[in-house]
Formats: structure tokens, sequence, C-alpha cells
């Protein structure tokens, strides 16, 4: 069983900073298979790997059906394909 993160976001989460803590931990924020927002720690040095694979929410809009829909794209996947006419072509 394969578990599928579409990440959103890394950034440094400073937690407990009412403890005069100066320094924050790394974290990502990403949906996970049943698309919850999850939350979770990363190390540092796997910052820009996960830079990397950040997903951006697009909205899109379909010349054949005229629908505009959400799409999460990363920086080197821009295409996209509609849901809606995909329906279509399977039946």
């Amino acid at each position: 069983m394969r578990l599928v993160k579409y990440v959103v976001s890394v950034s440094k989460r400073h937690k407990n900073n009412h403890a005069c803590v100066k320094n924050g931990t790394w974290s990502i924020y990403y949906y996970d298979e049943d698309w919850k927002m999850q939350t979770k720690r990363i190390n540092p040095l796997l910052i820009w790997y996960y830079k990397l694979i950040r997903r951006h929410r697009k909205k899109m809009y379909c010349l054949n059906c005229s629908t505009e829909f959400l799409v999460l794209t990363s920086w080197y996947d821009k295409k996209a394909e509609c849901p809606y006419c995909l329906d279509d072509y399977d039946e």
C-alpha cells in the first residue's frame, strides 16, 4: 500500500514561542489519501526535497464542457485534464 501525500506547504513553525523558544521546527502541510489536511515535522535536510514536490492549487477552465475545476499542479507537471470530460470518454 502506497501512501499518497500532496504537499501544499513547507514552512517553519514556531511552536511554544511563549516559552521563549527562538528556534522553530520545519514542517510540511499536506493532503492525505482521504483529502484531510495533515501536518508533519521534517528534517531540515529534506526542506529542498519537499519544496520541489510541493503542489499549487490552480483553477483551470475546460473549453470543451465550459466548466471550471480545481487542480493540484507542481512545477514540472503543468498539464491538467478535465475530470468531467474524462467521465464522458470512459462511457
